[in-house]
């Protein structure tokens, strides 16, 4: 017995002991001291990660550290702003020191066109935001990632309509008939488009500033580039991330106008008989923005499967967004699934991989004209009625005036919605042909389906429904995109000199196609725009059906040379030239060549006083397409059906002059800029002056009729010219074990965006022309915008205000004091582009808890307040009033008119977003290996003067197309979406 007591005894002490030392092992704190390799001193503030978990520490002031190290870890990751991050195993230590090695920063690699570069190499304007760096919370297109993140790269959507798109404008106008917006390049696919990418799918953005970094992209690069980078899978464990959010948005500064209550008073106010004559109330107490506007609702998920091997990786990520507008009816429901994958095989010489993404949305698009008759539509009015003249009209309340609609029926009665399909795919193999040469051939398709259908009651007074019997439409565009590159590569280090060249070959072509349908006097509402065939007009020779087909195709072969000496001096020379259909038949071709350089003053005059200080300069010239294929040609287009012999008969008749010379902008840009690294890598920068200049403008112009057919033809002339000044910074303030604050700031100045010219050799559209009329009622024949050669873009024009008569009409300043107010009186009175833009991120950790506030700032510009020109004077009451506080005045009581009155400053700063949030501390064995949850808050402050609702830039003038639309900025016209204010609830989870 005793025998089998001591037996018994000693297996179990020894299971005691190894449970003691499994749990010792499972539970062993690991402490050390991290320093710098060259001088020995001690990094505060380090960070120390579990890699695979979420266990991590900072070190301390004197670069110790202490953590509890999860069973199963294996490595640790050691990182420091400014030196190479580094991963060390962990074996069995409990004591492990390590030195960090300066220049991380420098080492960095960046996404350059058609390659990668190490940033000490990079010897342009080139900047690279990772996802960390990233715009947190109610986050739903890819720009707003960016948004005041990258000085010079402004990003503007006024008003929060979740299908509104977003405005992307780099370095000012540099383009008037072509595209204005920078190209977007995904994964290498050229013309990506940011809804075909989910905003939690992206790894890093890279944008291209200057002409030297996108001249590689020829004809599409005058505007700028963007390269996305998505995720991809890594070699290491199977790894689940999920993150998702709940958002409750609520609309902000809606226009300010008269109650019920206060529209009642309006008798007793001194104003003419005539006007009170118009004066009605119908009793009701209505609040017409709220009958319109809801709190908005909305959900996003994101699902991602990853893992791999040495030789093979996989990632498979799925998006789910269901958004809710605050405009009643209105929303937005994306459905995206992404697939990445990629093989190493031959000993890593072959390298394969393919991004496969498909994006599905459906759209409720409403009409903001029920937002713009709800500020003025009679607060005394009721929603419905019963009187008999109101049957026709569904029962909705309606007065039979001018231009004045029951809001809430515009939104109730009607249907304005969409679908959306978009795939985007790409294969490409890399194969190391020698140790220095590595060919690459690369493929992506893109195909984008496109529906629209509108259907407008039988019932709506808006829109003509009533009187039409019901109007349908139906809209399809379907697009192709495909893309192929070869590229060789050689690189060779001789010595101290590093040599790359870059060659390529790129073939790309596009296929568009669509058709329309529009019908009305139908004889029920319940088909909506599903059977257009079922109203009587189509077959009446009344309404009809239309298609279209274009096409082009684009050839490139382009080259780059790279030279880097020791570290220090760096030297980049490249050429495209490029071909493409849409030009005319005798400038098919164009060349767009660059050159950079950089030198790091710190390595080649010895400078203590920086850690890195690199100049660089650049000169670089792009180029712009024409915006839709066949501007050259002489072109003939259907017009309206005339009745011949008892049957409808179409008519056609020119569109368009032909002009075989028509050929691509031609922009040159110089930069000069610096790069610099202060107080051991803690503080980091750049500054960038520019300059460029636009010509051969691509421009829809007037011409004499005859000789011409047609009274406009797509011409190149006159100049546009750009100078600015960027400087961004991001400053460690604080590094501490449980405390840090970090800082950035990307403030631009604009110092010039000028128009030179309106010309070319053979025509010269005058010294100055007028732009954006005010519009219906009665001033469509009045413009706010002058546009003048050898001054600024965006300048309003018109009288200046000068008070109020005593018979409450208008007062003008009489320039010329003839005692008659003319053109002649009129002046520049504002100007629609800023001045001066600015980004500034506070980022704060304080242990498990973060916090980062980011205020956006817009300076200098001016916007025209169209809603007061029209509803604010008291000279009719058939309408409501704009009720600004320091513009309403009850003594006005003449007819709209605009003016200098009506133009607001429109600068603004804003806390754009606000995120608090708490990272779990797992313990060992937990089934997470990492959980966050945050709050967040939008526009949670706007201050301003602008009296209207968002003083968000206007870049372009709604009611116009073209070169107008871009010589008319600042104009907030009547169908703005309400700015909103959001807060988020979200929680990041890694299994």
């Amino acid at each position: 017995m005793k025998l089998r007591v001591g037996y018994c005894s000693r297996w179990l002490l020894a299971a005691v002991a190894v449970l003691l030392c499994n749990f010792a092992f499972a539970q062993r704190t690991l402490s050390g001291k991290v320093t710098d390799k060259n001088n020995g001193e001690a990094l505060i503030g380090a960070n120390i990660l579990v890699v695979g978990t979420s266990a991590g520490t900072v070190t301390d002031f004197d670069g110790s550290y202490s953590l509890e190290v999860p069973a199963g870890a294996t490595e640790l990751e050691f990182s420091y702003t400014g030196y190479t991050t580094q991963r060390v195993p962990l074996g069995n230590a409990t004591t492990l020191d390590l030195a960090l090695s300066p220049g991380q920063l420098l080492d960095e690699v960046v996404v350059t066109g058609y390659g990668t570069a190490k940033t000490r190499e990079v010897s342009s304007a080139i900047v690279n935001i990772k996802a960390e760096n990233f715009n947190g919370g109610n986050v739903n297109n890819a720009a707003q990632l960016l948004q005041g993140k990258v000085a010079g790269l402004t990003i503007s959507r006024p008003g929060g309509d979740p299908n509104g798109g977003f405005t992307l404008r780099l370095r000012g106008l540099s383009t008037l008939g072509a595209n204005t917006q920078p190209l977007i390049v995904i994964d290498g696919i050229i013309g990506g488009s940011l809804d075909n990418v989910d905003p939690n799918d992206i790894e890093s953005i890279t944008v291209l500033k200057d002409g030297a970094a996108s001249a590689i992209y020829g004809t599409r690069g005058a505007s700028g580039v963007l390269l996305i980078t998505t995720k991809k899978g890594k070699d290491g464990k199977f790894t689940v991330d999920y993150s998702g959010y709940a958002t409750a948005e609520s609309k902000l500064r809606p226009q300010p106008i008269m109650t019920a209550d206060e529209w009642r008073e309006i008798p007793s106010f001194s104003i003419p008989q005539s006007v009170k004559d118009s004066y009605k109330d119908y009793g009701a107490n209505t609040n017409w923005i709220d009958a319109v506007t809801q709190t908005a609702k909305s959900q996003v998920h994101n699902l991602s499967f990853s893992g791999g091997n040495r030789n093979s990786s996989y990632r498979v990520a799925f998006n789910v967004r269901d958004l809710q507008g605050v405009q009643k009816g209105t929303g937005r429901q994306t459905l995206n699934g992404r697939i990445t994958l990629t093989q190493k095989s031959l000993d890593n010489r072959l390298r394969l991989s393919t991004n496969l993404s498909i994006t599905n949305t459906k759209a409720d698009y409403g009409f903001t004209d029920a937002l713009r008759y709800a500020i003025l539509y009679n607060p005394t009015s009721p929603i419905k009625s019963t009187a008999p003249e109101n049957a026709k009209y569904g029962g909705y309340f309606q007065l039979a005036n001018f231009d004045y609609f029951n809001p809430v029926a515009i939104n109730e009665q009607n249907v304005n919605e969409g679908t959306l399909t978009q795939f985007m795919g790409n294969l490409q193999a890399d194969f190391d042909l020698t140790k220095n040469l590595t060919l690459s051939a690369f493929y992506s398709l893109q195909r984008n389906n496109n529906f629209r259908g509108t259907y407008v009651s039988r019932y709506s007074f808006w829109g003509g429904g009533a009187d039409n019997k019901g109007i349908a439409t139906r809209n399809t565009d379907d697009g192709t995109l495909q893309q192929a590159t070869f590229t060789a590569t050689y690189s060779k280090t001789f010595g101290k000199l590093d040599f790359r060249l870059l060659g390529g070959y790129e073939y790309q072509s596009g296929n568009f196609a669509g058709s329309s349908a529009r019908n009305f006097n139908f004889l029920t509402d319940v088909f909506s725009y599903n059977s257009i065939g079922a109203g009587l007009a189509l077959s009446q020779g009344l309404s009809g059906v239309g298609t279209y087909r274009n096409d082009y195709q684009n050839f490139a072969g382009f080259g780059r040379l790279n030279l880097s000496y020791d570290d220090t001096y760096n030297l980049m020379v490249s050429v495209r030239r490029e071909g493409n259909s849409r030009f005319g038949e005798g400038n098919k071709w164009g060349v767009f060549p660059a050159i950079s350089a950089s030198a790091d003053l710190v390595k080649a005059l010895g400078l203590g006083f920086a850690d890195a200080f690199k100049l660089r300069a650049s000169y670089g010239i792009t180029g712009n397409l024409p915006p839709s294929s066949y501007l050259s040609l002489e072109r003939f287009g259907a017009g309206s059906n005339f009745y011949y012999n008892g049957n409808y008969v179409p008519s056609y008749g020119p569109i368009a002059n032909a002009n075989p010379n028509l050929k691509w902008e031609r922009q040159k840009d110089f930069d000069l800029g610096i790069d610099f690294s202060f107080l051991n890598y803690r503080l980091n920068g750049s500054l960038d002056f520019y300059t460029r200049s636009t010509s051969d403008l691509l421009f829809f112009a007037p011409v004499p009729v005859p000789p011409n057919l047609f009274p406009n033809t797509w011409v190149n002339l006159g100049e546009i010219q750009n100078t600015g000044l960027e400087l961004a910074l991001n400053y460690a303030v604080i590094k501490k074990q449980h405390f840090s604050y970090n800082v950035s700031l990307t403030p631009t100045y604009y110092i010039q965006n000028k128009l030179i010219s309106l010309s070319n050799a053979d025509l010269d559209l005058g010294k100055e022309s007028f732009y954006a009329n005010v519009g219906s009622p009665g001033l469509n024949g009045t413009p706010m915008v002058r546009v003048a050669t050898g001054a600024k873009i965006g300048t309003f024009w018109g009288p200046t205000y000068d008070g109020v008569n005593e018979n409450g009409t208008w007062k003008f300043v009489d320039r010329n004091n003839d005692g008659k107010i003319t053109f002649e009186d009129e002046s520049a009175i504002g100007n629609g582009l800023p001045k001066m833009e600015l980004g500034f991120g506070n980022s704060f950790t304080i242990g498990k808890l973060d916090l980062n506030l980011f205020f956006r700032g817009v300076f200098g510009h001016d916007i025209v307040n169209s809603y007061r020109i029209f509803y604010e004077t008291l000279n009719t009451l058939t309408w409501n009033r704009i009720k600004a506080d320091d513009y309403f005045n009850p003594k006005l009581t003449d007819g709209a008119k605009f003016s200098s009155y009506q133009v607001e400053k429109g600068t603004y700063l804003k806390l754009d977003n606000a995120t608090v949030g708490y990272t779990f501390n797992l313990k060992p064995g937990s089934s997470f290996t990492k959980l966050r949850v945050y709050l967040a808050g939008q526009n949670l402050f706007v201050l301003t003067k602008y009296s209207g609702s968002d003083p968000e830039i206007r870049f372009a003038d709604t009611e116009q197309q073209g070169a107008g639309a871009s010589l008319s900025p600042g104009i907030d016209r009547r169908n703005t979406y309400y700015m909103v204010r959001g807060f988020t609830f979200g929680v990041n989870v890694g299994l």
